[in-house]
């Protein structure tokens, strides 16, 4: 008879891995191979290739580089997942975060990695001070594009060299070919970060032609092809030859219309733009460095003491908060965007219908018709509504003449878009009122509103907004929790418009699914709907600013407003009404699940004048309705000022006054208390007398 002891698992020691860290969840081929496929949140796999030239000629994968090739494989895997695998259950959309930051600062090793002697001593040579050095650069830089890739000093000189392999009369010839080229505005250099003068933008833009590194982008310009550019580039990275890169707005150029979006200057909807590195992003980036330490449990080289670095915060910045928008010009929005729902919306999208039915029947684009057969399919309710035309920027039927400019100048344009010239134009300016009201009263997180499913999104009854929840993950796959608020009547008829819309387009064969709610035509004029992202969600909303003219600044800038800035105007309204009295209905319309993260919400968007005038009004409320019980102090005084204590005597304005009286003179202040009790996390508010 044999006894177990507990010790078996010894005995089948030689079995375990002897090299942790080969595996994970996003890696979908071995640890060995040259070519990584790895997936967390994209819809379709990225490929990471290993085989990398180095400074002294060499390729990453060589045998005599295998040291620093296997770290850094490592040191990728142990970043994302943790060196524990404390992170290798998030969600797919934040594990992909602290993997691209990671593939980040594995591309500035590579990229430095002659003066940091990485190729000789691998990552053993990084002590505590070079590590803080490079910390010190990545901090002190908002852009991952600059402290990383030097992307703008890199495409400056990239430039200059492609423009010294052309002749004079080289540049000429494709000046001549794309006049455009030559018109430089004053938006496209107002953040011009090139170190080219602003006269040699023409003749780059012609370098770039003559070589192919432009794009078309959604019709409108012609682009400078970052990725294209990147592959030429950073070579001499993992991740940096294969992504996109900030726009060269500088480069662009507008063959076919002029280049306005908005008809005047956005005021900043954030509190600035910042100087230095966000928290967030900086504290991935030391989580890299910071791992590297874990290298020698394996066996690699490795750095003996980082300790220094695992605090280490050098100057950053906070994320950016964004700044409220005048109540009275959000007032004027909503009104507007009612009386447009109610006076003009199903005649606007039943034009729509026509005319996209009519050219799917024809099988021809709708830009195709003529300008007679266009007005007569939309019929009279339109015309005397002032559409003339299907767009003011859509393509115009080819003729084999010349192409014609599709946008007019600013002047003509804005004049002609509020005077309801394009029907494609006064589509989109209906979608974005619907997104103004919707995104008010609903209080939605952006992705929560530009995610929203035609086919799913209001529940049998048609009284609650079914969506997925930004921010929150369920299970070890990471899927969004669906959840459910109530919702007005209004926004649900603006809805069910859109809803109407696409079933209608659907049925006719005009698409072939139900999409996004807030997808929209083509301003080209091309068939179908475009799906909703989060550039044309922002776009319906210009339109909507521009059409009902939004409050313009003393300095000549218009509030172009954002959905988190219609949330905020939620919280303030509902925290004007309700003060401190129903904070936890608040915190669940929001979709926060802390209430302490409520209150920073509101503190953050509330001056501390309003603040007080909200407690003066609870503290007046709960002093009517005899509920002062914990508040020995303040009745106290109460009956010191009116000589009653039954306070719903007391005119309950003179009530208020008193209490606001104090608080602003600091005899009293008004603070939460956050406590944990059965249900979570609670708050009381005390009153403190001074």
């Amino acid at each position: 008879m044999s006894h177990l002891t507990g010790y078996e698992f010894l005995n089948d020691l030689e079995e375990f891995d002897e090299s942790p860290y080969k595996t994970a969840t996003w890696l979908q081929n071995d640890f060995e191979s040259c070519i990584w496929q790895i997936q967390t949140s994209q819809k379709k796999p990225i490929f990471l290739d290993w085989q990398i030239p180095l400074w002294n000629g060499s390729l990453l994968t060589s045998s005599e580089n295998s040291l620093l090739l296997n770290s850094l494989k490592h040191l990728l895997i142990i970043t994302t997942d943790g060196a524990s695998g404390e992170f290798a259950n998030l969600s797919p959309k934040t594990k992909n975060i602290r993997l691209r930051c990671s593939m980040r600062a594995i591309d500035y090793l590579l990229i430095h990695s002659r003066s940091l002697e990485l190729v000789e001593h691998g990552l053993a040579t990084l002590d505590s001070d070079s590590l803080k050095g490079i910390l010190d650069k990545l901090a002190s830089i908002p852009s991952s594009e600059d402290s990383i890739y030097d992307w703008h000093n890199r495409v400056s000189i990239f430039c200059k060299n492609l423009l010294n392999k052309l002749s004079e009369q080289d540049i000429n010839d494709i000046l001549s070919k794309y006049p455009a080229m030559k018109i430089v505005t004053d938006d496209q250099v107002e953040n011009f970060k090139l170190d080219i003068s602003i006269k040699e933008i023409p003749k780059i833009r012609a370098a770039l032609m003559r070589f192919g590194f432009f794009a078309k982008t959604d019709g409108y310009a012609l682009a400078a092809n970052t990725r294209k550019l990147s592959e030429h580039l950073y070579t001499d990275t993992l991740r940096g030859k294969d992504t996109k890169k900030p726009a060269l707005h500088a480069l662009a150029f507008f063959p076919n219309e002029p280049t306005h979006r908005r008809e005047y200057p956005t005021v900043l909807v954030t509190t600035g733009t910042p100087k230095n590195l966000q928290i967030d992003y900086y504290l991935y980036y030391r989580n890299f460095f910071s791992c590297i330490s874990a290298l020698a449990k394996i066996g690699l080289p490795a750095p003996v003491d980082l300790d220094a670095i695992e605090n280490y915060i050098p100057p950053v910045a906070n994320a950016a908060r964004f700044k409220s928008v005048p109540s009275k010009n959000l007032l004027l929005l909503f009104r507007k965007s009612v009386q447009l729902h109610i006076s003009h919306g199903r005649k606007i999208l039943n034009g729509f219908i026509k005319i996209a039915a009519h050219c799917h029947k024809l099988n021809i684009p709708m830009f195709h018709l003529s300008n007679e057969e266009f007005l007569e399919i939309i019929g009279p309710e339109l015309h005397q509504l002032g559409v003339r035309a299907l767009g003011l920027s859509s393509f115009s039927k080819p003729t084999g003449g010349p192409r014609k400019t599709r946008k007019p100048q600013r002047a003509l344009y804005y004049k002609r878009f509020r005077a309801n010239y394009g029907l494609l134009e006064l589509t989109h300016i209906y979608i974005g009122a619907i997104e103004i009201i919707v995104g008010t009263m609903m209080a939605r997180r952006m992705d929560e509103l530009v995610t929203l499913e035609s086919a799913k999104c209001l529940d049998k009854t048609k009284t609650w907004l079914i969506f997925n929840m930004a921010k929150s993950t369920r299970g070890a796959l990471g899927l969004r929790q669906i959840e459910s608020r109530p919702i007005d009547t209004i926004a649900v008829e603006m809805i069910e418009e859109l809803i109407r819309f696409q079933k209608i387009l659907k049925r006719l064969g005009v698409i072939n699914e139900l999409t996004n709610l807030f997808a929209s035509p083509l301003l080209t004029g091309r068939r179908g709907l475009k799906k909703t992202s989060r550039y044309l969600y922002n776009r319906h909303l210009d339109f909507a600013c521009d059409y009902f003219e939004s409050e313009i600044t003393t300095s000549g800038q218009r509030y172009y407003i954002r959905q988190h800035q219609l949330r905020r105007f939620f919280a303030i309204m509902f925290f004007y009404t309700n003060t401190f009295g129903d904070l936890d209905t608040l915190r669940w319309m929001l979709g926060h699940r802390d209430i302490e993260h409520v209150w920073r919400y509101l503190t953050e968007c509330l001056t501390p004048k309003d603040i007080q005038g909200a407690s003066a009004r609870y503290f007046a409320d709960l002093a009517k309705l005899g509920r002062l019980e914990n508040y020995q102090n303040l009745q106290d005084l109460l009956f010191a000022k009116f000589g009653t204590s039954k306070f719903n005597l007391v005119n309950e304005e003179h009530i208020e006054e008193y209490i606001a009286g104090m608080l602003e003179e600091g005899k009293a202040r008004v603070e939460p208390h956050f406590f944990n009790d059965a249900s979570g996390k609670s708050m009381r508010v005390l009153f403190i007398v001074c």
